[in-house]
Protein backbone atom coordinates (compact mmCIF):
# COMPACT_ATOMS: atom_id res chain seq x y z
CA UNK A 1 0.00 0.00 0.00
CA UNK A 2 1.06 3.57 -1.12
CA UNK A 3 2.50 5.34 2.11
CA UNK A 4 0.80 8.63 0.74
CA UNK A 5 -2.63 6.82 0.65
CA UNK A 6 -2.12 5.76 3.88
CA UNK A 7 -1.38 9.21 5.44
CA UNK A 8 -4.33 10.63 3.64
CA UNK A 9 -6.98 8.10 4.25
CA UNK A 10 -5.62 8.76 8.68
CA UNK A 11 -6.65 12.41 7.93
CA UNK A 12 -9.63 12.31 5.85
CA UNK A 13 -11.13 9.45 8.49
CA UNK A 14 -9.96 11.62 11.10
CA UNK A 15 -11.54 15.15 10.07
CA UNK A 16 -15.07 12.90 8.54
CA UNK A 17 -15.95 10.52 11.43
CA UNK A 18 -14.00 11.78 14.22
CA UNK A 19 -12.63 8.62 14.87
CA UNK A 20 -10.12 6.91 12.86
CA UNK A 21 -7.89 3.70 13.01
CA UNK A 22 -5.02 5.57 15.19
CA UNK A 23 -8.03 6.23 18.06
CA UNK A 24 -8.41 2.42 17.77
CA UNK A 25 -4.79 1.60 18.12
CA UNK A 26 -4.50 4.29 21.19
CA UNK A 27 -7.08 2.89 23.15
CA UNK A 28 -5.89 -1.09 22.58
CA UNK A 29 -2.20 -0.87 22.30
CA UNK A 30 -1.47 -1.30 26.30
CA UNK A 31 1.10 -2.89 28.70
CA UNK A 32 0.68 -2.86 32.53
CA UNK A 33 3.24 -0.89 34.60
CA UNK A 34 2.54 -2.25 37.34
CA UNK A 35 4.88 -2.57 40.55
CA UNK A 36 8.65 -1.89 40.70
CA UNK A 37 9.06 -5.65 40.99
CA UNK A 38 6.85 -6.20 38.05
CA UNK A 39 8.42 -3.50 36.05
CA UNK A 40 12.10 -4.05 36.85
CA UNK A 41 11.98 -7.40 35.73
CA UNK A 42 10.84 -6.37 31.98
CA UNK A 43 7.08 -7.24 33.04
CA UNK A 44 7.89 -10.78 32.51
CA UNK A 45 6.88 -11.87 35.86
CA UNK A 46 3.49 -12.93 33.97
CA UNK A 47 4.53 -17.19 34.27
CA UNK A 48 6.03 -16.63 38.36
CA UNK A 49 3.06 -14.94 39.72
CA UNK A 50 2.73 -14.19 43.52
CA UNK A 51 2.39 -9.98 42.73
CA UNK A 52 -1.01 -8.56 42.29
CA UNK A 53 -0.08 -6.85 38.67
CA UNK A 54 -0.52 -10.74 37.66
CA UNK A 55 -4.08 -9.79 37.62
CA UNK A 56 -3.26 -7.66 34.03
CA UNK A 57 -1.94 -9.91 32.78
CA UNK A 58 -2.12 -13.90 33.64
CA UNK A 59 -4.48 -13.78 36.95
CA UNK A 60 -3.59 -17.67 37.65
CA UNK A 61 -0.31 -16.05 39.30
CA UNK A 62 -1.89 -14.73 42.52
CA UNK A 63 -2.80 -18.79 42.75
CA UNK A 64 0.77 -19.36 44.09
CA UNK A 65 0.19 -17.13 47.25
CA UNK A 66 0.32 -18.12 50.75
CA UNK A 67 -0.47 -14.94 53.03
CA UNK A 68 -2.00 -11.89 52.57
CA UNK A 69 -0.31 -8.95 50.80
CA UNK A 70 -0.87 -5.17 49.87
CA UNK A 71 1.40 -2.70 48.14
CA UNK A 72 1.23 0.61 46.58
CA UNK A 73 3.47 1.84 44.14
CA UNK A 74 4.04 5.55 43.05
CA UNK A 75 6.55 6.72 40.09
CA UNK A 76 7.53 9.52 38.43
CA UNK A 77 8.13 9.50 34.24
CA UNK A 78 10.10 11.89 32.22
CA UNK A 79 9.65 12.04 28.71
CA UNK A 80 11.85 13.28 25.25
CA UNK A 81 10.73 13.97 21.94
CA UNK A 82 12.85 15.43 19.46
CA UNK A 83 10.81 15.84 15.96
CA UNK A 84 12.38 17.07 12.73
CA UNK A 85 9.62 18.52 10.17
CA UNK A 86 10.81 16.82 6.55
CA UNK A 87 10.81 18.45 3.79
CA UNK A 88 12.54 21.53 5.32
CA UNK A 89 15.37 23.68 4.25
CA UNK A 90 17.54 24.04 6.38
CA UNK A 91 16.76 21.04 8.51
CA UNK A 92 15.55 21.84 12.12
CA UNK A 93 15.12 20.12 15.19
CA UNK A 94 13.23 20.04 17.84
CA UNK A 95 13.36 19.45 21.29
CA UNK A 96 9.97 18.91 24.25
CA UNK A 97 10.84 17.32 27.67
CA UNK A 98 8.94 17.14 30.79
CA UNK A 99 8.06 15.07 33.84
CA UNK A 100 5.04 14.15 35.69
CA UNK A 101 4.21 12.23 39.06
CA UNK A 102 1.64 9.40 38.49
CA UNK A 103 0.65 5.93 40.46
CA UNK A 104 1.24 2.99 38.77
CA UNK A 105 -0.17 0.32 40.70
CA UNK A 106 -1.90 -0.04 44.20
CA UNK A 107 -3.21 -3.52 45.08
CA UNK A 108 -4.25 -6.42 47.77
CA UNK A 109 -3.73 -9.95 47.91
CA UNK A 110 -5.98 -12.07 50.24
CA UNK A 111 -4.99 -15.58 50.60
CA UNK A 112 -7.23 -18.18 51.51
CA UNK A 113 -7.52 -21.79 52.25
CA UNK A 114 -10.22 -24.60 51.44
CA UNK A 115 -10.91 -27.94 53.07
CA UNK A 116 -10.38 -29.78 49.83
CA UNK A 117 -7.52 -31.56 49.72
CA UNK A 118 -6.28 -31.50 46.01
CA UNK A 119 -7.38 -27.32 46.10
CA UNK A 120 -5.31 -26.10 48.72
CA UNK A 121 -5.90 -22.00 47.65
CA UNK A 122 -8.45 -19.99 46.71
CA UNK A 123 -7.29 -16.53 46.81
CA UNK A 124 -9.00 -12.78 46.09
CA UNK A 125 -6.86 -9.91 44.69
CA UNK A 126 -7.66 -6.60 43.77
CA UNK A 127 -5.73 -4.02 42.10
CA UNK A 128 -5.11 -0.64 40.26
CA UNK A 129 -2.77 -0.78 37.36
CA UNK A 130 -1.89 2.03 34.82
CA UNK A 131 -1.61 0.52 31.44
CA UNK A 132 -0.54 3.58 29.60
CA UNK A 133 0.48 6.84 29.95
CA UNK A 134 -0.63 9.65 26.80
CA UNK A 135 1.63 12.37 28.26
CA UNK A 136 3.69 13.06 25.42
CA UNK A 137 4.90 16.86 23.58
CA UNK A 138 5.80 16.70 19.95
CA UNK A 139 7.21 19.98 18.50
CA UNK A 140 7.99 20.85 15.29
CA UNK A 141 9.18 23.85 12.88
CA UNK A 142 11.20 24.58 9.51
CA UNK A 143 10.60 26.86 6.47
CA UNK A 144 9.21 24.49 3.17
CA UNK A 145 7.36 24.79 0.43
CA UNK A 146 3.46 24.20 0.07
CA UNK A 147 0.53 25.53 2.93
CA UNK A 148 -2.36 23.70 4.85
CA UNK A 149 -4.78 25.08 1.92
CA UNK A 150 -3.00 23.32 -0.63
CA UNK A 151 -5.06 19.98 0.83
CA UNK A 152 -8.64 21.58 1.43
CA UNK A 153 -8.39 22.93 -1.79
CA UNK A 154 -8.26 19.86 -3.39
CA UNK A 155 -10.82 18.29 -0.69
CA UNK A 156 -13.02 20.92 -2.49
CA UNK A 157 -12.57 20.01 -5.84
CA UNK A 158 -13.61 16.29 -4.74
CA UNK A 159 -16.88 17.37 -3.37
CA UNK A 160 -15.50 16.91 0.29
CA UNK A 161 -17.24 19.74 2.36
CA UNK A 162 -15.97 18.95 5.73
CA UNK A 163 -17.03 21.54 8.22
CA UNK A 164 -14.06 20.81 10.48
CA UNK A 165 -11.07 22.20 7.80
CA UNK A 166 -12.45 22.82 4.04
CA UNK A 167 -15.64 24.52 4.44
CA UNK A 168 -14.05 27.26 7.32
CA UNK A 169 -11.32 27.63 4.87
CA UNK A 170 -13.57 28.42 2.38
CA UNK A 171 -15.50 30.53 4.46
CA UNK A 172 -12.23 32.60 5.42
CA UNK A 173 -12.24 33.63 1.43
CA UNK A 174 -8.82 32.29 1.25
CA UNK A 175 -9.72 30.28 -2.47
CA UNK A 176 -9.64 31.45 -6.17
CA UNK A 177 -12.46 29.31 -8.57
CA UNK A 178 -12.77 29.16 -12.27
CA UNK A 179 -14.46 26.76 -14.37
CA UNK A 180 -11.62 24.04 -13.57
CA UNK A 181 -12.44 24.61 -9.72
CA UNK A 182 -10.79 25.64 -6.59
CA UNK A 183 -7.43 27.02 -6.26
CA UNK A 184 -4.92 29.31 -3.71
CA UNK A 185 -2.33 32.21 -3.72
CA UNK A 186 0.36 28.97 -4.30
CA UNK A 187 -0.96 27.61 -7.72
CA UNK A 188 0.16 31.11 -9.24
CA UNK A 189 2.94 30.64 -11.58
CA UNK A 190 5.13 33.53 -9.69
CA UNK A 191 5.22 31.66 -5.90
CA UNK A 192 6.19 28.45 -7.80
CA UNK A 193 9.14 27.66 -5.37
CA UNK A 194 8.28 30.13 -2.70
CA UNK A 195 8.76 28.86 0.98
CA UNK A 196 7.00 29.81 4.20
CA UNK A 197 7.76 29.75 7.87
CA UNK A 198 5.78 27.06 9.64
CA UNK A 199 5.69 25.91 13.22
CA UNK A 200 2.84 23.71 15.27
CA UNK A 201 2.47 21.43 18.50
CA UNK A 202 0.91 18.46 19.45
CA UNK A 203 -0.35 18.90 23.17
CA UNK A 204 -1.28 15.17 24.35
CA UNK A 205 -2.49 14.70 28.09
CA UNK A 206 -4.09 11.47 29.71
CA UNK A 207 -3.68 8.16 31.11
CA UNK A 208 -5.11 5.07 31.40
CA UNK A 209 -5.74 2.24 34.04
CA UNK A 210 -7.62 -0.68 34.68
CA UNK A 211 -8.92 -1.87 38.07
CA UNK A 212 -9.00 -5.93 38.05
CA UNK A 213 -11.39 -8.24 40.35
CA UNK A 214 -9.77 -11.97 40.53
CA UNK A 215 -9.95 -15.04 42.08
CA UNK A 216 -6.91 -17.47 41.75
CA UNK A 217 -5.93 -21.21 42.59
CA UNK A 218 -4.25 -24.24 43.16
CA UNK A 219 -4.78 -27.66 42.27
CA UNK A 220 -2.48 -30.32 43.90
CA UNK A 221 0.33 -28.08 43.44
CA UNK A 222 0.93 -28.40 39.75
CA UNK A 223 -1.41 -26.47 38.33
CA UNK A 224 -2.84 -22.72 38.70
CA UNK A 225 -5.43 -20.98 37.74
CA UNK A 226 -7.13 -17.43 37.76
CA UNK A 227 -9.77 -15.43 36.68
CA UNK A 228 -10.08 -11.38 36.24
CA UNK A 229 -12.70 -9.12 35.44
CA UNK A 230 -11.04 -5.69 34.10
CA UNK A 231 -12.56 -2.29 34.41
CA UNK A 232 -10.31 0.24 32.67
CA UNK A 233 -10.85 3.40 31.98
CA UNK A 234 -8.86 6.32 30.70
CA UNK A 235 -8.82 10.19 29.81
CA UNK A 236 -7.19 11.41 26.45
CA UNK A 237 -7.13 15.36 25.95
CA UNK A 238 -5.17 16.33 22.49
CA UNK A 239 -4.64 19.95 20.72
CA UNK A 240 -2.92 20.55 17.27
CA UNK A 241 -1.86 24.01 17.11
CA UNK A 242 -0.05 25.00 13.39
CA UNK A 243 0.47 28.27 12.16
CA UNK A 244 2.27 29.38 8.61
CA UNK A 245 3.65 32.89 7.84
CA UNK A 246 5.51 34.31 4.59
CA UNK A 247 8.17 35.34 6.43
CA UNK A 248 10.50 36.32 3.74
CA UNK A 249 7.54 37.75 1.19
CA UNK A 250 8.26 34.82 -1.33
CA UNK A 251 4.34 33.95 -1.74
CA UNK A 252 2.49 36.96 -3.40
CA UNK A 253 -0.99 37.55 -1.91
CA UNK A 254 -0.76 35.58 1.07
CA UNK A 255 0.42 36.67 4.35
CA UNK A 256 -0.29 33.47 7.33
CA UNK A 257 -2.52 31.22 8.17
CA UNK A 258 -3.22 28.79 11.34
CA UNK A 259 -4.97 25.46 12.57
CA UNK A 260 -6.31 24.41 16.06
CA UNK A 261 -7.57 21.38 16.52
CA UNK A 262 -9.09 19.82 19.75
CA UNK A 263 -9.91 16.34 21.21
CA UNK A 264 -11.21 15.42 24.37
CA UNK A 265 -12.00 12.14 25.35
CA UNK A 266 -12.93 9.64 27.68
CA UNK A 267 -13.91 6.18 28.57
CA UNK A 268 -14.43 3.24 30.04
CA UNK A 269 -15.12 -0.03 29.60
CA UNK A 270 -14.56 -3.70 30.75
CA UNK A 271 -12.94 -6.99 30.09
CA UNK A 272 -12.55 -10.77 31.12
CA UNK A 273 -8.90 -12.64 31.89
CA UNK A 274 -8.46 -15.95 32.69
CA UNK A 275 -4.72 -18.03 33.16
CA UNK A 276 -3.26 -21.08 33.57
CA UNK A 277 0.01 -22.10 35.07
CA UNK A 278 1.59 -25.81 35.05
CA UNK A 279 3.84 -26.66 37.12
CA UNK A 280 5.67 -30.00 35.48
CA UNK A 281 8.69 -29.69 38.45
CA UNK A 282 9.46 -27.45 41.41
CA UNK A 283 11.44 -25.04 38.91
CA UNK A 284 10.24 -25.21 35.99
CA UNK A 285 6.28 -23.09 35.37
CA UNK A 286 4.58 -22.87 32.12
CA UNK A 287 1.84 -20.27 31.89
CA UNK A 288 -0.86 -19.80 29.20
CA UNK A 289 -3.45 -16.48 29.32
CA UNK A 290 -6.13 -15.58 26.95
CA UNK A 291 -7.43 -11.77 27.26
CA UNK A 292 -11.26 -11.11 26.43
CA UNK A 293 -11.66 -8.20 23.97
CA UNK A 294 -12.39 -5.24 25.80
CA UNK A 295 -15.71 -3.28 25.56
CA UNK A 296 -15.26 0.68 25.40
CA UNK A 297 -17.94 3.40 25.75
CA UNK A 298 -15.99 6.10 24.37
CA UNK A 299 -17.37 9.96 25.13
CA UNK A 300 -15.92 12.74 22.58
CA UNK A 301 -15.89 16.32 21.51
CA UNK A 302 -13.80 17.46 19.14
CA UNK A 303 -13.98 21.06 17.11
CA UNK A 304 -11.44 23.29 15.27
CA UNK A 305 -10.37 26.20 14.10
CA UNK A 306 -9.15 28.11 10.76
CA UNK A 307 -7.17 31.82 10.32
CA UNK A 308 -6.06 32.75 7.09
CA UNK A 309 -5.04 36.23 6.14
CA UNK A 310 -3.51 37.66 2.79
CA UNK A 311 -3.75 40.72 0.82
CA UNK A 312 -5.85 41.36 -2.30
CA UNK A 313 -5.58 42.86 -5.47
CA UNK A 314 -5.84 46.94 -4.03
CA UNK A 315 -3.83 45.66 -1.39
CA UNK A 316 -6.41 46.03 1.35
CA UNK A 317 -5.56 43.32 4.27
CA UNK A 318 -8.44 40.29 3.76
CA UNK A 319 -9.72 37.18 5.67
CA UNK A 320 -10.37 36.29 9.04
CA UNK A 321 -11.20 32.85 11.21
CA UNK A 322 -13.93 30.62 11.05
CA UNK A 323 -15.14 28.01 14.02
CA UNK A 324 -16.07 25.06 13.59
CA UNK A 325 -19.18 23.40 15.59
CA UNK A 326 -18.62 21.33 18.55
CA UNK A 327 -19.20 17.91 18.14
CA UNK A 328 -19.72 15.58 20.38
CA UNK A 329 -20.15 12.28 20.15
CA UNK A 330 -20.50 9.03 22.33
CA UNK A 331 -19.36 5.50 20.52
CA UNK A 332 -18.17 2.14 21.10
CA UNK A 333 -14.83 0.21 20.40
CA UNK A 334 -14.45 -3.39 20.85
CA UNK A 335 -10.56 -4.26 21.04
CA UNK A 336 -9.28 -7.48 19.86
CA UNK A 337 -8.55 -11.10 21.84
CA UNK A 338 -4.87 -11.13 23.30
CA UNK A 339 -2.77 -14.20 23.81
CA UNK A 340 0.48 -15.12 26.39
CA UNK A 341 2.32 -17.78 27.16
CA UNK A 342 5.04 -17.64 29.06
CA UNK A 343 8.31 -20.41 31.19
CA UNK A 344 9.94 -19.54 34.04
CA UNK A 345 12.95 -20.71 36.07
CA UNK A 346 14.00 -20.81 39.61
CA UNK A 347 17.05 -21.42 40.09
CA UNK A 348 17.14 -22.73 43.78
CA UNK A 349 16.71 -20.07 46.12
CA UNK A 350 19.09 -17.79 44.46
CA UNK A 351 16.64 -16.23 42.20
CA UNK A 352 14.98 -17.15 38.71
CA UNK A 353 14.16 -16.35 35.25
CA UNK A 354 11.30 -15.70 33.18
CA UNK A 355 10.22 -14.95 29.79
CA UNK A 356 6.55 -14.34 28.40
CA UNK A 357 4.95 -13.67 24.64
CA UNK A 358 1.92 -11.94 23.91
CA UNK A 359 -0.31 -11.76 20.49
CA UNK A 360 -2.97 -9.51 19.62
CA UNK A 361 -4.37 -8.61 15.89
CA UNK A 362 -5.51 -4.79 15.66
CA UNK A 363 -7.90 -5.28 12.63
CA UNK A 364 -9.59 -7.02 15.08
CA UNK A 365 -10.70 -3.40 16.71
CA UNK A 366 -14.05 -2.12 15.74
CA UNK A 367 -15.80 1.20 15.88
CA UNK A 368 -19.91 0.95 16.63
CA UNK A 369 -22.48 3.09 17.59
CA UNK A 370 -25.89 2.60 19.69
CA UNK A 371 -24.08 -0.39 22.11
CA UNK A 372 -22.36 -2.01 19.67
CA UNK A 373 -24.69 -2.39 16.96
CA UNK A 374 -24.22 -0.21 14.51
CA UNK A 375 -20.85 -0.65 12.94
CA UNK A 376 -18.96 2.29 11.70
CA UNK A 377 -18.11 0.86 8.30
CA UNK A 378 -15.79 3.40 7.31
CA UNK A 379 -13.39 3.64 9.58
CA UNK A 380 -13.40 -0.20 10.28
CA UNK A 381 -12.25 -0.54 7.15
CA UNK A 382 -9.62 2.01 7.69
CA UNK A 383 -8.59 -0.30 10.51
CA UNK A 384 -8.41 -3.41 8.23
CA UNK A 385 -6.13 -1.81 5.70
CA UNK A 386 -3.82 0.30 8.14
CA UNK A 387 -3.47 -1.94 11.01
CA UNK A 388 -1.94 -5.36 11.29
CA UNK A 389 -0.69 -8.12 13.83
CA UNK A 390 1.70 -7.40 17.09
CA UNK A 391 4.06 -9.93 18.93
CA UNK A 392 5.16 -8.40 22.79
CA UNK A 393 8.62 -10.42 23.81
CA UNK A 394 9.44 -9.48 27.80
CA UNK A 395 12.82 -11.40 29.30
CA UNK A 396 13.65 -10.56 32.92
CA UNK A 397 14.88 -12.36 36.10
CA UNK A 398 15.73 -11.44 39.63
CA UNK A 399 18.59 -12.47 41.75
CA UNK A 400 18.26 -13.63 45.55
CA UNK A 401 20.87 -11.74 47.94
CA UNK A 402 19.41 -12.02 50.97
CA UNK A 403 17.74 -9.24 51.85
CA UNK A 404 18.24 -8.06 48.74
CA UNK A 405 17.14 -8.58 45.22
CA UNK A 406 18.43 -6.94 42.13
CA UNK A 407 16.78 -7.58 38.84
CA UNK A 408 16.71 -6.78 35.82
CA UNK A 409 14.18 -7.03 32.22
CA UNK A 410 13.99 -6.06 28.12
CA UNK A 411 11.33 -5.77 26.46
CA UNK A 412 10.44 -5.78 22.62
CA UNK A 413 6.73 -4.65 21.15
CA UNK A 414 6.00 -4.37 17.27
CA UNK A 415 4.25 -1.24 16.27
CA UNK A 416 0.75 -3.10 14.57
CA UNK A 417 1.42 -0.37 10.99
CA UNK A 418 0.84 -2.01 8.27
CA UNK A 419 2.88 0.13 6.67
CA UNK A 420 6.07 1.76 7.82
CA UNK A 421 7.94 5.20 6.21
CA UNK A 422 11.07 2.82 6.03
CA UNK A 423 8.74 -0.42 5.01
CA UNK A 424 10.55 -2.02 7.67
CA UNK A 425 8.58 -3.16 11.34
CA UNK A 426 8.99 -0.82 14.22
CA UNK A 427 8.97 -1.64 17.64
CA UNK A 428 9.31 -0.30 21.13
CA UNK A 429 12.15 -1.40 23.09
CA UNK A 430 12.39 -1.54 26.91
CA UNK A 431 15.17 -1.95 29.26
CA UNK A 432 14.55 -2.15 33.06
CA UNK A 433 16.43 -2.69 36.35
CA UNK A 434 15.48 -2.66 40.09
CA UNK A 435 16.09 -3.68 43.10
CA UNK A 436 14.24 -5.15 46.56
CA UNK A 437 15.02 -5.23 49.86
CA UNK A 438 12.94 -7.39 52.08
CA UNK A 439 12.77 -7.97 56.08
CA UNK A 440 10.10 -9.64 58.09
CA UNK A 441 6.88 -8.43 56.96
CA UNK A 442 8.28 -5.40 55.46
CA UNK A 443 9.01 -4.78 51.55
CA UNK A 444 10.27 -2.29 49.65
CA UNK A 445 11.29 -2.67 46.02
CA UNK A 446 12.63 0.32 43.35
CA UNK A 447 12.47 -0.16 39.40
CA UNK A 448 13.88 2.37 36.70
CA UNK A 449 12.41 1.60 33.04
CA UNK A 450 13.88 3.48 29.46
CA UNK A 451 11.57 2.85 26.48
CA UNK A 452 12.41 4.43 23.30
CA UNK A 453 10.77 4.20 19.62
CA UNK A 454 10.80 6.26 16.35
CA UNK A 455 7.96 6.89 14.43
CA UNK A 456 6.16 9.94 11.97
CA UNK A 457 3.29 11.49 11.65
CA UNK A 458 1.86 14.39 9.61
CA UNK A 459 1.77 18.44 9.80
CA UNK A 460 -1.24 18.33 7.88
CA UNK A 461 -3.20 16.86 4.62
CA UNK A 462 -1.17 17.90 1.07
CA UNK A 463 -2.83 16.84 -2.07
CA UNK A 464 -1.86 13.50 -3.46
CA UNK A 465 0.22 14.91 -6.30
CA UNK A 466 2.12 16.92 -3.32
CA UNK A 467 4.99 16.10 -1.10
CA UNK A 468 3.46 14.92 2.04
CA UNK A 469 5.45 16.92 5.24
CA UNK A 470 6.42 14.39 7.88
CA UNK A 471 7.38 15.03 11.38
CA UNK A 472 9.83 12.12 12.22
CA UNK A 473 10.22 11.92 15.78
CA UNK A 474 12.18 10.24 18.23
CA UNK A 475 10.44 9.67 21.78
CA UNK A 476 12.41 8.49 24.86
CA UNK A 477 10.59 7.76 28.11
CA UNK A 478 12.38 7.10 31.71
CA UNK A 479 9.96 5.70 34.81
CA UNK A 480 11.16 5.54 38.47
CA UNK A 481 8.90 3.49 40.84
CA UNK A 482 8.75 3.18 43.92
CA UNK A 483 6.94 0.23 45.68
CA UNK A 484 6.09 -0.16 49.56
CA UNK A 485 4.32 -3.29 50.65
CA UNK A 486 3.23 -5.12 53.50
CA UNK A 487 2.96 -9.12 53.44
CA UNK A 488 1.49 -11.58 56.12
CA UNK A 489 -1.00 -9.51 57.55
CA UNK A 490 -4.07 -9.89 59.47
CA UNK A 491 -7.41 -8.50 57.60
CA UNK A 492 -9.47 -9.45 61.09
CA UNK A 493 -12.49 -10.70 59.77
Amino acid sequence: MNLRLVLAALLLTGTLSGQNFNDALRYSFVTPQGTARFAGTGGSLTPLGVDVTTLHTNPAGIGWNRYNVAQVTPGFTFTGMDANLVPSQPAENTSESAANFNLPSIGAIFAGTTRSVNWSTLNFGISVTRLTDYNQQTRFGGRSQGSIIDGYAADLNAGIEDPFGSLLAFNTGAFFEDDQGFFTDFDFEENDGGRIRRDGLYDRRGSMSEVALGFGGNYREKLLWGLSFGIPFFTYDEVFSYEEVDDQGEISGFDNSAFDQSLITSGTGFNLKFGLTYLPTEQLRISGAIHSPTLWTIDEQFSTGFEYNFVDDNGQAMGGTELSPLNSATYNLSTPWRFMVGAGYLIGKSGFLSVDVDYADYRGNSISFDDFATAAEATNESIDNNLSSSIGLRVGGELNLKPIQLRAGVGYRQIPYAVFLNDEDEAYLTYSAGAGYSIGKFFVDVAAQYSGASGFETAYNAPIDLEEPLILTDRSRVSVLLTVGLRGFNVGF
